[in-house]
């Protein structure tokens, strides 16, 4: 199939670096893309839910993305369409095994594992860093059940394991059960509806590790990737819930930061921190709550 007509600078700048064999800097410019999905006129009018647009060939199925809406109609005649990024692909990818189809059928098309969906959508601590090198130490957290806190606060712990998320990705949240479920926590909400975070600022990226895999062998082979867990585990980087964008790590007996918090998000929305990790003794220092009616 020939080209298509109206491209926007961004395919012509796509079909520069193709032309020019520059496939990192193809990458590049797709990490940062929107995406035109066909979907039916039903779907469009609300009437259905959207169904995936799939090629198929010898090898595998292929989700086809376009980047453009002028693109998607050249090759599938829709006019319907809805707009997605690489993150919200990840989100809600429907199989490991299937592969990325960027404009199928056009001269810039680019076919895409679901591996390198995950690396371009969910880039791993360290890459973000490197991405932006002044934006600091990430801040991350992870809900506390009772059990953890007690081994911080009574046992003495100062390391950490198990999955954190973060921190950034969850600031507009200010509702316990509303955070619980976007990080499908729901048992983290404690019988007085409130939920108790830990909090901290994450030094040594590299212990981080964003955790690209799947529910068995086969997924998490399919992804490249190093971890299984249990489903709802989606594998490409991000919480388990196709309607948020939330970034998780997985880590292993990581050491707190100075200045790491445990703060209890209430009911009314308000964060009310309950202790502070002080890393130069090594010991958790609890913040005393002042009644309402002793401040002035």
């Amino acid at each position: 199939m020939q080209g298509w007509g109206a491209r926007s600078p961004f395919e012509d700048e796509l079909e520069a670096a193709f032309a020019a064999g520059d496939l990192a800097r193809c990458l590049s410019l797709l990490r940062e893309a929107d995406f035109a999905l066909p979907i039916s006129e039903a779907a469009a009018a609300g009437q259905e839910p959207p169904a995936w647009a799939t090629v198929t060939d010898d090898e595998r199925t292929w989700l086809a993305a376009f980047t453009s809406v002028e693109a998607m109609r050249t090759v599938t005649g829709l006019a319907t369409y809805r707009v997605t990024s690489l993150p919200e692909l990840a989100a809600g990818w429907p199989d490991p095994r299937w592969g990325l189809a960027v404009n199928p059928t056009l001269p810039v098309a680019f076919p895409l594992e679901s591996g390198t969906v995950a690396r371009l959508a969910v880039p791993s601590m360290a890459q973000d860093l490197v991405l932006d090198p002044g934006s600091g130490l990430p801040v991350v957290q992870k809900l506390l059940h009772p059990p953890a806190i007690h081994a911080l606060l009574v046992d003495g712990e100062t390391r950490v394991s198990g999955y954190c998320h973060h921190a950034l990705d969850v600031a507009h949240i200010a509702t316990p059960g509303v955070l619980a479920n976007a990080l499908a926590q729901p048992d983290a909400v404690t019988p007085d509806g409130s939920v108790n975070i830990l909090r901290w600022h994450a030094a040594g990226p590299a212990l981080y590790r964003t955790p690209y895999g799947g529910v068995d062998e086969a997924s998490m082979a399919a992804v490249a990737g190093w971890v299984i867990e249990e489903p709802p585990f989606i594998g490409l980087g991000l919480v388990p819930n196709v309607d948020q964008l939330i970034r998780e790590y997985k880590i292993d007996g990581v050491g707190l930061t100075h200045g790491a918090e445990i703060v209890e998000l209430t009911v009314e929305g308000v964060e009310r921190r309950r202790a502070v990790y002080d890393g130069d003794t090594g010991r958790w220092l609890l913040v005393r709550v002042v009644p309402r009616e002793d401040v002035a």
